[in-house]
């Protein structure tokens, strides 16, 4: 099991504290946050079964009436039993969060969000249908929140044994309890919709800095990552001048397998640090071609040299280019 501490170290992040939740995070600076079912950071020993607040549930579907599980209409019993389902039993930690300019400002809007809000932070949003009394906020400061952020999630799913891991409702996706997508955009497989409003004109999710968009403009999130096993290895086409300068990673056909078969967005860890990447099969032309990583040339030039083929591995979360 992973502790806030083994977090926090992982991320390079000084821990700063802790308090119980709906207290004020005294941290104004930007951050990363970590709510968990203990008030010790070195805590490894987490809950079996999700503490869940039965009359928020109730509160959440007053509040959200068309929501759905599997597309059908979610009812108290099924919605309970469907968090249960997205609960790494025995962990404590519940969620990961981030705040791009100053934390307690950020977990604050956290705590008034209401269920089934959109805004200010619908993020992490099952931590509300929890007991709050059983409830700790851990904190510490950092400038690149989103970067940490993510080299905790990945440090955590990492670290979810197989056995409770293939008791989640999707087993390829160990995120925390409250986690709903990897940095980067791929989504945990939990059927749920519509448990907040739709986005509209001017809401945020959060006030941290964001992926670049433009980069993935016109690429479509595939509709179902490949089910793979940690450990699956391939390699990449001949690393060029070329490539660098353009940012990206050509894979051959041959080791295709291992990625999405559409366009989409993944995370790649080169040398320990984890990046947002595109990823394209480049499968619709005339013929096929090389897929293509692009993960931007500052990223790919730190990390990288012109030279041979390149592993890339399986990880939890993504892919590793070792």
């Amino acid at each position: 099991m992973t502790s806030v501490s083994d977090l926090f170290s992982f991320a390079d992040v000084p821990y700063a504290g802790v308090v119980s939740w709906g207290d004020a995070v005294p941290l104004v600076e930007a951050g990363v946050y970590v709510v968990s079912t203990s008030g010790n950071s070195d805590e490894r020993d987490g809950r079996p079964d999700c503490p869940l607040n039965l009359g928020a549930i109730d509160s959440l579907l007053d509040a959200r009436p068309r929501a759905t599980i599997d597309s059908r209409a979610a009812t108290p019993g099924d919605l309970a039993a469907r968090l249960q389902a997205m609960w790494p039993s025995g962990e404590p930690v519940v969620y990961i969060g981030l705040a791009g300019t100053n934390t307690r400002h950020r977990v604050n809007q956290f705590y008034r969000t209401t269920l089934g809000a959109r805004a200010p932070h619908a993020g992490g949003w099952p931590v509300k249908v929890l007991d709050s009394t059983s409830l700790w906020i851990h904190y510490g400061p950092t400038a690149d929140a989103a970067q940490a952020e993510a080299a905790m999630i990945h440090r955590f799913a990492k670290g979810v044994p197989h056995t409770a891991a293939r008791q989640l409702i999707d087993p390829t996706a160990p995120l925390p309890f409250a986690n709903l997508t990897f940095p980067g955009g791929r989504r945990k497989s939990h059927g749920l919709r519509g448990f907040t409003l739709p986005p509209s004109s001017g809401d945020s999710e959060r006030d941290a800095p964001q992926p670049d968009r433009k980069a993935f403009s016109g690429f479509r999130e595939a509709s179902a990552q490949p089910v793979l096993s940690a450990g699956m290895a391939r390699y990449t086409q001949n690393i060029t001048e070329s490539d660098i300068d353009k940012g990206q990673l050509r894979v051959p056909r041959a080791s295709k397998s291992i990625f999405p078969p559409l366009k989409a967005r993944i995370e790649i860890e080169m040398n320990g640090n984890f990046y947002t990447a595109s990823w394209d099969p480049r499968t619709d032309g005339s013929f096929e071609r090389s897929g293509v990583i692009r993960v931007g040339k500052a990223a790919l030039g730190k990390h990288i040299i012109a030279g041979g083929p390149r592993r890339l591995e399986t990880t939890a979360t993504g892919y590793k280019l070792a």
